[in-house]
């Protein structure tokens, strides 16, 4: 659970503003009359923070409800008690009388406090559940801004494919595209997987051939890749024989299951299929690395496999001998 620099000095000067607007106003009260803490207000008051939480992300879990306003309703205390304590030092009224009035019972205060303070807090909810911070979502932002621009000016004209030599083989045997020799830390594969795991609420990812063999992979959170992977191959035929009743397209290009607290897709891209597991809250910029990450492994299938993807076992065994 982490907090950006950004969030941390806007929710410090918004702490600052609260206690100072009841500052200038304290002597006047606004002609309202001192209140009367009790549990049942402190209740209704938590009460009022898990609507606000719940409205902001509706699909939240009772205990992530629980732990944010929880943690408002402790933010609201602190940030009363420090009220009281200036207004102890400028108005020379006594410790315990100021912290009580901060606390419970200075209306004024507390009114403010309580409509407002949800929002400071709002970036630390943010990371229980596990979303990205501001700078994570800015950051993304540019890497997507980068990304368009570089592929907008590249053409295929510039794209220089490495003529890959043919070795010889005794026999005609057919060999899986998974078989084929390739450098993990460099290839498309690893670099897609590895734009997708950036991402936060990413718990898995995976490519894997028509085989339900791995070729990349990355897990976060103690995930059995192993357990994973197989589900490429069952959504394929799964959905495969209901498609085709549907429509003349012969397999699925992309599938969303959503489920308990996890999302996962699974993206067709040639022969292959970028398998993701991720948080249920996700958002938009998962799609966008998604799209991204498909264009990727569809370049690099482009310009690597492309030629055998598309020979026939006959072409396949002329070229091999």
């Amino acid at each position: 659970m982490t907090v950006s620099p950004k969030d941390s000095r806007l929710m410090l000067l918004i702490s600052s503003v609260l206690i100072v607007i009841p500052m200038v106003i304290f002597p006047a009260k606004l002609g309202t009359e001192l209140s009367s803490g009790s549990f049942t207000y402190a209740f209704f008051e938590v009460l009022y923070y898990g609507v606000i939480f719940f409205i902001l992300r509706p699909g939240s879990s009772l205990l992530q409800l629980f732990q944010g306003a929880g943690l408002t309703f402790l933010c609201r205390i602190v940030i009363g008690t420090i009220f009281g304590i200036m207004i102890s030092i400028m108005y020379d009224v006594g410790l315990s009388a100021s912290l009580t009035l901060g606390v419970s019972k200075y209306l004024p205060a507390i009114i403010l406090h309580i409509a407002f303070v949800p929002i400071i807090t709002k970036p630390v909810y943010y990371a229980i559940l596990g979303e990205p911070s501001g700078d994570e979502l800015r950051r993304d932002k540019k890497k997507q801004v980068a990304f368009q621009s570089q592929t907008s000016a590249t053409t295929p004209s510039q794209i220089i494919v490495q003529p890959k030599p043919v070795v010889a083989r005794k026999t005609a045997v057919e060999e899986p595209i998974a078989a084929v020799s390739v450098d993990k830390s460099t290839d498309g594969f690893a670099r897609a997987v590895k734009y997708i795991g950036e991402h936060q609420s990413v718990k898995m990812a995976a490519v894997v051939d028509d085989e339900g063999l791995t070729l990349s992979s990355f897990s976060r959170d103690g995930v059995d890749i192993e357990e994973w992977a197989p589900l490429a191959l069952l959504f394929k035929e799964a959905n495969r024989e209901i498609l085709r009743r549907l429509t003349d397209a012969a397999e699925p290009e992309r599938l969303d299951l959503t489920f308990d607290q996890n999302k996962l897709f699974a993206l067709k891209v040639s022969q292959f299929t970028l398998l993701v597991l991720s948080n249920r809250e996700d958002d938009d910029l998962l799609s966008i690395r998604l799209v991204q990450a498909s264009d990727i492994i569809g370049k690099y299938i482009s310009e690597r496999y492309d030629e055998l993807l598309t020979a026939s076992p006959e072409e396949k065994y002329v070229s091999s001998t």
